[in-house]
C-alpha cells in the first residue's frame, strides 16, 4: 500500500510542477522558428499524453533548476527534439542514454525552450531532477533492467533445453514468443538507442515488426497448446484475417509515415491474443492446462493493451509503467513454462487411457467368440478394420501392438520410429475408428441392460 500511495504522490507532485512551471505551444504556423518564441501563446500544461495529436510542440519551462540538473523524457517514441537557453543557444543532448535527455548548468538562462516534433504519439513525461538522482535512478533502473532480461534469458533457455531434450515442440514455440516479448520491452525500455542502434530502421520498422511478430508467435503457440486445431479449427482463419489488416495498417504507416495507422495496427495485434485468452476461457472448465493459460496471461495483456495500446491513443486508463509488466512477465514465464511440463504430463495420460479404451474396443469381440477360431477372428476383424477405415501398413502394426497390451516405448522399438510418433498415429486411429463413441455407446448400453455385455 505505501508504494501505490508513493506512486500517487509522485503522480500529483509530477501534476503539480507541470502546472505551475511548464507551458506548451502546439506549432500551427509553418516555418516557426525559435526566434520567433517570443512572442508565442503558450497554454499551461496539465497532462502528458496528447495521443494521436502528433506533431512539432514547444515547451516553456520557466522555474530555474539547481546546479547541475538533468532534463529528461522517459519514453521512446521521441527521436526529432531540440532545447534552447533564452538567449536561444542550442543545448546539445546527452549521448548514449534510453531517453532524449540534456544537462542543465547552473549559468543556464531560463526560460528554456523544448522543440519536439511528435512523429508518434505526443506522450512526453517531461521530468528535471538532479544530476545525483538522475545518476542514481539510471544506475538502478539499469541493474533491474539486467535482472529482469538476465531472467527473461534464462527462461527461454529453459524451454529451448526442454525441447531438445523431451522433442516437444511447444517449448519451441513458448521460446519465440519470449524471445519478441523481450525484444519489445528492449525497445520500449530504450536500450536500442541506449546501444547506439538509432538508424531510421530501428526507429519506424522495428516496432511494428517486433510487434507482429509477438501475434504471429504467441497464435501459434496458443494453437498447439491448447490443441485448438482439433477444437476451434476456424479460429485460425479469422487470426490470419486480423493479422491481415494490422500488416496492412503498418504498411499504411510506412508509407505514409501517419501514426494513427500504427495504433490501429496495434489494436488488432492485441484483438488477435485477446482472440486466444478468450478461446482460453471457453476450456477453461475442460482442461486444467488452459487454466494456467488464461491465469498467466490475463494480468499481463491488460497491462501491455494499457501500455501500448490506449497510451497510443492518448488514453491513460491504469498508469501502467514498465515496470509493472515486467513483474506480470515474469509470472507469466514462470506459470507457462510449469503449465508445459503439467501439459506433457496430461497429454502423456490421455494417449495412455486412448491406448486403453482401444484394446477394450479390440477385445469387446472376444465375447462373441469360440477358442477355437480367437486368431481367425483376430485377423479377420483386424483386416476389416483396415479395409473399412483405410488405415496405413505403419498404423496397422501399431493397432495390432496397441491390442497385445505393449506400451509406446516398446512400439517405437519394435517398428524403429520414435515415441513421438507412436503418440501421433495413436491419436489417429482413436480418431479413425470413433473409439470414444464406441465407449460411451457401450457405457449407454449397460447403463440401460446390466447383462449386456454378456449377450
Amino acid at each position: 500500500m505505501r508504494t501505490i500511495y508513493f506512486s500517487v504522490l509522485l503522480l500529483f507532485c509530477a501534476n503539480l510542477y507541470a502546472q505551475k512551471s511548464v507551458q506548451f505551444l502546439k506549432e500551427t504556423q509553418p516555418n516557426f522558428q525559435i526566434e520567433d518564441i517570443k512572442n508565442a501563446d503558450f497554454k499551461p500544461f496539465s497532462k502528458n499524453n496528447f495521443g494521436l495529436e502528433n506533431g512539432a510542440y514547444w515547451f516553456r519551462i520557466t522555474n530555474k533548476a539547481n546546479s547541475g540538473s538533468v532534463l529528461h523524457i522517459p519514453t521512446a517514441h521521441i527521436n526529432d527534439l531540440k532545447l534552447f537557453s533564452a538567449s536561444k543557444k542550442q543545448i546539445e543532448e546527452i549521448s548514449y542514454t534510453r531517453y532524449p535527455s540534456f544537462r542543465l548548468d547552473e549559468f543556464e538562462e531560463y526560460p528554456i525552450y523544448l522543440y519536439i516534433n511528435f512523429e508518434k504519439e505526443a506522450h512526453f513525461p517531461i521530468q528535471i531532477t538532479s544530476e545525483e538522482n538522475y545518476a542514481k535512478a539510471n544506475q538502478q533502473s539499469l541493474f533491474k533492467l539486467g535482472s529482469y532480461y538476465g531472467f527473461a534469458v534464462m527462461v527461454i533457455i529453459i524451454n529451448l533445453m526442454c525441447f531438445f531434450l523431451f522433442d516437444e515442440k511447444v517449448f519451441l514455440y513458448y521460446s519465440a514468443v519470449l524471445t519478441t516479448i523481450t525484444l519489445s520491452f528492449f525497445y520500449s525500455d530504450g536500450l536500442f538507442r541506449l546501444m547506439g542502434y538509432d538508424s531510421v530502421f530501428t526507429i519506424k520498422y522495428l516496432e511494428p515488426l517486433l510487434h507482429l511478430s509477438v501475434a504471429l508467435f504467441a497464435s501459434h503457440f496458443a494453437t498447439k497448446f491448447l490443441k485448438l486445431d482439433d477444437l476451434m479449427p476456424k479460429l485460425k482463419w479469422f487470426t490470419a484475417i486480423l493479422i491481415g489488416i494490422a500488416i496492412l495498417s503498418f504498411s499504411s504507416y510506412w508509407v505514409t509515415n501517419e501514426w494513427v495507422f500504427a495504433a490501429i495496427g496495434n489494436a488488432f495485434i492485441w484483438a488477435v491474443l485477446l482472440n486466444y485468452l478468450i478461446a482460453g476461457a471457453f476450456l477453461f472448465k475442460e482442461k486444467v492446462y488452459a487454466r494456467f493459460y488464461v491465469i498467466a496471461y490475463s494480468l499481463l495483456f491488460i497491462l501491455m493493451v494499457d501500455y501500448y495500446v490506449l497510451t497510443g491513443f492518448g488514453i491513460t486508463f491504469l498508469g501502467v509503467s514498465p515496470v509493472h509488466i515486467k513483474t506480470a512477465g515474469i509470472i507469466e514465464m514462470l506459470v507457462l513454462t510449469y503449465a508445459i511440463m503439467y501439459r506433457m504430463r496430461a497429454l502423456k495420460e490421455e494417449n495412455e487411457m486412448m491406448q486403453i479404451e482401444m484394446r477394450l474396443y479390440l477385445k469387446r469381440i472376444e465375447l462373441l467368440r469360440s477358442p477355437d477360431n480367437i486368431q481367425m477372428v483376430d485377423d479377420l476383424y483386424l483386416e476389416n478394420l483396415v479395409n473399412l477405415h483405410d488405415l496405413s501398413n505403419l498404423e496397422t502394426k501399431i493397432l495390432t501392438h496397441i491390442s497385445k497390451g505393449k506400451d509406446n516405448a516398446k512400439i517405437a522399438i519394435k517398428l524403429n520410429i520414435s515415441e513421438k510418433e507412436v503418440e501421433k498415429i495413436t491419436k489417429q486411429l482413436y480418431k479413425k475408428l470413433d473409439i470414444s463413441e464406441q465407449i460411451q455407446e457401450d457405457q449407454r448400453m449397460i447403463d440401460e441392460q446390466p447383462d449386456y455385455v454378456y449377450n
